[in-house]
């Protein structure tokens, strides 16, 4: 399979509201996506985080040994793939890759609303879900909000698996995720900064 076949953005809708964003479908190589979700179900390295908003399992792709079959995921066309969609579709220029978590959660773990905001550090984020088997019953929404406030929701973006989102990082870039229930909910996360900055 060819490197430029393992990354489609051509399925993506950009919106404005409630924050600069875009949503996308079949992203991934069907078999790059399988071939990562069933790591995943047997992936041990695991650590669990805890902050006044959010409980999750995490770890960073950059500081292990993949897979051979998924190291596509953390070099070469896959990121440039990325980062040209991004750079594109923001007007953004000079992205670089920071960072490449994956994130799960599982039965009664939510996200509070928060922007993910610290700073030039970190400008654009781009969550890949890899949810093979979700139901709506399994909750897990992607929200968006219009301000801070969790009733002022203006958004709901399901985790479909193989669906991405992506947004510029802003002080106004205010989402959640809903309560998982009877679930293991994956996001692949890659975080970009602007080295024009």
């Amino acid at each position: 399979m060819r490197s430029a076949n393992l990354l489609d953005f051509s399925a993506s809708r950009f919106e404005t509201q409630p924050f600069p964003h875009f949503c996308a479908s079949a992203v991934l190589a069907p078999a790059l996506e399988r071939g990562l979700y069933e790591w995943l179900e047997d992936a041990a390295t695991w650590e669990l985080t805890t902050t006044d908003f959010y409980e999750q399992y995490e770890f960073s792709l950059l500081h292990i040994e993949l897979p051979v079959h998924l190291r596509c995921l953390v070099e070469g066309e896959v990121t440039r793939l990325a980062i040209a969609e991004l750079e594109s579709a923001f007007h953004a220029s000079d992205l670089e890759l920071v960072g490449v978590t994956i994130h799960k959660l599982t039965d009664g773990q939510r996200i509070g609303v928060h922007n993910d905001f610290i700073g030039p550090a970190e400008s654009h984020r781009l969550i890949i879900q890899v949810n093979q088997g979700w139901t709506e019953a399994n909750g897990g929404y992607l929200l968006l909000f219009n301000s801070a406030n969790a009733e002022d929701v203006s958004q709901l973006v399901l985790p479909v698996s193989n669906s991405a989102f992506a947004f510029a990082i802003s002080p106004n870039s205010h989402h959640a995720v809903s309560t998982v229930y009877a679930f293991r909910r994956y996001t692949l996360v890659y975080t970009f900064a602007s080295a024009a900055v």
